[in-house]
């Protein structure tokens, strides 16, 4: 029983990533707590997708027959959230005309 709610909770928290993402990604809106620090709000929801697809392969991968492949690609896309998330915190590279 126990299992099955941590499960949910676990999938709630999936889906809100998500949504939190797309919406970044389509209209540039975050989350209040996080507007001052991330100067790139698109690089940040598809950094919010990858981590998300990431914790998603790994709960399937903790649970399937093949969890070396799935546990792998899991934590390859949650590295890969955690690099896009730093570069969306720093500022872009300085252009001149």
């Amino acid at each position: 029983m126990l299992t099955n709610i941590g499960i949910g909770c676990l999938a709630a928290v999936m889906v809100a990533t998500v949504v939190f993402g797309v919406v970044a990604i389509r209209t540039g809106w975050m989350l209040p707590w996080l507007r001052r620090r991330t100067l790139r709000p698109v690089l940040w929801g598809y950094a919010t997708l990858a981590g998300s697809a990431g914790l998603c392969l790994w709960c399937v991968g903790m649970t399937a027959e093949r969890a070396d492949v799935f546990g792998l690609a899991g934590l390859v896309l949650i590295a890969t959230n955690t690099v896009l998330s730093y570069l969306a915190t720093r500022p872009g590279p300085v252009t001149t005309p």
